[in-house]
């Protein structure tokens, strides 16, 4: 039954994209394809569609409770669609918000790739559309995704803190997301880029961890078995960091004892561990706040407004990050309740 109904929205908009293009009858449809200005129109009743990557995951879970919460104090409705990590789900599920009424699409994308025909389709109904974190590709309206590059500087910055004043070379070792990954791509790069100025920083081994705990693991394995005497591990997600946690506790290596093991996200379980001292820390994305900014930026498209863009020409507005440590672990723990997240 779901693959005949995935057969249908994939159909469907196809047809509402190539309508769009050729037809030159709906202004909001024209004006996407030349790359010009869609005229948005808001419905009544207000209603905000989100199509979220996979509620089983609470970073994802965060960021509805946040779209929820933005669309709450603007009184609008929210409509979610799962997509359970399935780019099919992806295309089907935004079209069905589209065909819903809504005012506003915000999309988590599984696949970037598949963005350009549901912007197509909801450009067609004069919807604008705000891509909320992964990537984009096509004409989209706005994007929201965490400062990575800057939280990779962070990260660096730690470090030097730490061992910068420390004589001889240190040995540093990065766990990679996913090939492809255009956040995990800046996310390195923030990193690397900023140890690279200092003298007595080398970083010796750089493996993709598939952004899973296994894959910490037998990247973390792989770098502690070439370098023993290694003296960091940088993991651009905290499920590889985790997975390095467990590489280290197998090669005899902790943070009680001076090794350095940071990630990125601000996961509970990342935080737990940094808590136990088992992790030196973690790089904090705040997926509440980005869930409500994704509001505020739908919203004000919708009404003809400046969104406010980081970087205009991009269409991106990039939401802070923070480096959290045993230091400040209370006071974070702390504020993320206080959102509710």
């Amino acid at each position: 039954m779901r693959s005949g109904t995935t057969a249908f929205a994939l159909s469907a908009v196809a047809v509402l994209a190539l309508a769009g293009c050729a037809s030159g009858s709906d202004q909001g449809s024209s004006a996407a394809a030349e790359g010009g200005t869609v005229e948005f129109e808001a419905k009544d009743p207000l209603t905000i569609g989100y199509s979220v990557y996979d509620l089983q995951n609470p970073y994802w879970q965060s960021y509805a409770e946040g779209v929820k919460a933005g669309a709450e104090e603007a009184g609008a409705e929210v409509v979610i669609a799962d997509q359970k990590s399935s780019q099919q789900e992806q295309v089907s599920g935004s079209l069905d918000l589209i065909n819903q009424g809504i005012s506003a699409l915000v999309i988590t994308p599984v696949q970037p790739s598949a963005l350009p025909s549901t912007i197509d389709a909801a450009h067609g109904e004069k919807i604008p559309v705000v891509v909320a974190d992964i990537g984009v590709e096509g004409d989209y309206d706005g994007y929201i995704l965490s400062n990575n590059r800057e939280g990779g500087q962070l990260a660096a910055e730690h470090v030097i803190e730490k061992l910068g004043g420390t004589p001889g070379t240190h040995k540093v070792g990065v766990i990679e997301l996913h090939a492809g990954s255009v956040v995990g791509e800046e996310r390195v790069a923030g990193f690397v880029d900023r140890l690279a100025e200092e003298d007595n920083f080398e970083v010796v081994s750089s493996l993709d961890g598939n952004d899973t705990v296994d894959g910490g693991f037998t990247a973390a394995q792989d770098m502690l078995s070439a370098n023993p005497d290694l003296e960091v591990i940088y993991a651009a997600n905290d499920d590889s960091a985790i997975g390095a946690s467990r590489a280290m506790e197998t090669a005899g290596v902790s943070v009680a004892n001076g090794f350095t093991l940071i990630g990125f996200d601000g996961s509970d379980a990342a935080l737990d561990l940094i808590e136990q001292g088992v992790m030196s820390g973690t790089v904090a994305q705040d997926p509440f706040g980005q869930g409500q900014q994704a509001v505020k930026t739908a919203l004000a498209l919708l009404n003809g407004e400046d969104p406010g863009y980081s970087d205009e020409k991009a269409k991106t507005i990039y939401f802070p990050v923070e480096m959290v440590t045993q230091e400040n672990i209370a006071q974070f723990r702390e504020a993320r309740a206080s959102q509710g997240s």
